[in-house]
């Protein structure tokens, strides 16, 4: 394994953590590491070679969709009376997961 796919490996591990705060910490390395060039090829290599045991675009969506399920549960787990502002703050960090499902996306229909 190479080791732009092992930091990837690593931090998609990070994105499965149950406590939040290490989540969000993890989100701006991993969209780091999806602009690195190096990354975007091995993960088509693996994709095109179907490999089952490698990191591929396959796997890492799979990682990307529980962190997605366990965001919209934290959020969906509040307070549903909360103020605006805390109300705002919630739509935001729905906005801002799902847009890092949207970047996972482009990266991979771009590198195609």
């Amino acid at each position: 394994m190479s080791l732009a796919l092992h930091d990837l490996l690593v931090c998609c591990r990070r994105l499965e953590n149950e406590k939040a705060v290490e989540r969000r910490k993890e989100i701006e390395n991993f969209k780091r590491l999806l602009r690195d060039s190096e990354t975007i090829l091995q993960l088509d290599r693996n994709s095109d070679s179907k490999q089952g045991k490698q990191l591929n675009w396959d796997a890492v969506f799979s990682v990307l969709q529980k962190y997605f399920q366990k965001e919209m549960k934290n959020l969906q787990l509040t307070k549903p009376n909360a103020s605006a502002s805390t109300q705002t703050t919630r739509h935001k960090k729905m906005q801002e997961v799902g847009s890092l499902v949207k970047y996972l996306i482009r990266c991979a229909n771009k590198s195609q």
